[in-house]
């Protein structure tokens, strides 16, 4: 009797066996690269994300499923990575025309105020000729430069484009206002900032990646976190922009 039983319930467990398997096999695995050059902001320690702009991506890994491992990389190799699909995910980023071409952006997920940093206080600058401007490599703001003929100095993270304009090499940076104390609290001359543009950031998913469900996903996650980090932006200790009534 009891084996009988058993020959029945065999095939159930073995259809479940492989179902199980196939579950397991197929969940969804990613390399996640993240900008290396601001600790502070987001980093990966004991392969979790840390840092300011944490709360908001922990908001949207939890509303995906998939087995992602996060890894620090410069910006520029973020791009090149998501460009031949050596990565399938690259954050905090900007949109940009160029990036579009080989990756999908998520969608707004939070906003940053980026500010033209300078220690003379200059005139408007869209009045000024040759302002020398100080830009991180890939940074994708080129477009707020400001003034008639304007040069610009790459350099590799926003620590040197400081330190050059306090040495006098360049007479604008542009940078996150958020990370503006790291670079000037032991300075003790004057400093100004204005205003340069408040800048949505997000994530990209790179074209290599062929799970469509995926890129909806985190489009979704991104959504409903997005509502969620404007009701928590002290809580999430990032400095928020209120919301347009138009929005």
């Amino acid at each position: 009797m009891q084996r009988l039983v058993w020959l029945k319930l065999f095939p159930f467990f073995l259809f479940l066996f492989f179902s199980l398997s196939l579950s397991a096999d197929s969940k969804r695995h990613h390399i996640v690269g993240v900008f290396a050059d601001i600790e502070r902001e987001i980093s990966v320690q004991n392969g979790k994300l840390v840092g300011h702009f944490a709360p908001y991506y922990h908001c949207v890994f939890s509303r995906v499923d998939g087995d992602f491992r996060f890894v620090n990389m410069p910006l520029a190799q973020i791009l090149r990575q998501l460009e031949k699909g050596g990565i399938s995910i690259g954050l905090p980023l900007i949109q940009t025309v160029e990036r579009d071409q080989y990756a999908d952006f998520g969608g707004t997920l939070f906003q940053l105020e980026y500010v033209y940093l300078m220690v003379q206080d200059l005139p408007q600058l869209e009045s000024m000729t040759g302002l020398r401007f100080g830009f991180v490599r890939k940074f994708a703001g080129l477009e707020l430069l400001k003034g008639d003929s304007p040069q610009v100095t790459h350099v590799s993270d926003w620590e040197q484009a400081v330190r050059m304009l306090r040495l006098g090499r360049v007479d604008v940076v542009v940078l996150p206002k958020i990370m503006m104390d790291l670079y000037l609290k032991d300075y003790q001359g004057a400093y100004y900032d204005r205003t340069a543009a408040w800048i949505d950031l997000s994530m990209y998913i790179s074209h290599s990646v062929e799970d469509n469900g995926l890129k909806e996903d985190f489009r979704d996650a991104i959504r409903t976190c997005r509502l969620i980090g404007e009701k928590n932006h002290e809580a999430w200790d990032i400095p928020g922009r209120q919301r347009d009534p138009e929005d």
